[in-house]
């Protein structure tokens, strides 16, 4: 009987360790339309929806863009907390100097945190 016991208290505990990974890594990341190409510390983004995820060693970050299967771009930036949390995710584009676009941060609905990568 206490073997049952074990058994089962080990199972929910292995159950709520599963459930708090999955929480934590769906809040560190997030799909985003990207609706101009631009670009990204060296890597060229086409227009089109990714797949973001973002690793914190605070305050830096590294982030990884996604199409598919595909990683894009992984590139470093700052978390930075603006204080007015976003309704919705968005890119904040540069223009650089030869006329293109470059990504100077991206915010996240639902969140005060931005990821900057150019300031």
């Amino acid at each position: 009987m206490k073997l049952r016991q074990i058994l089962g208290v080990t199972i929910v505990a292995l159950a709520f360790t599963v459930a708090i990974g999955a929480e934590a890594r769906a809040k560190n990341s997030a799909n985003l339309a990207l609706y101009h190409d631009a670009s990204l510390a060296g890597s060229h983004l086409a227009s089109g929806t990714y797949h973001v995820r973002w690793e914190t060693h605070t305050p830096g970050v590294t982030v990884t863009f996604q199409q598919g299967n595909k990683v894009v771009a992984t590139v470093e930036g700052k978390v930075v907390d603006r204080g007015t949390k976003y309704t919705n995710n968005a890119v904040i584009y540069l223009e650089n100097a030869d006329g293109s676009r470059g990504i100077q941060e991206t915010r996240f609905g639902g969140s005060s945190e931005v990821i900057v990568f150019k300031e």
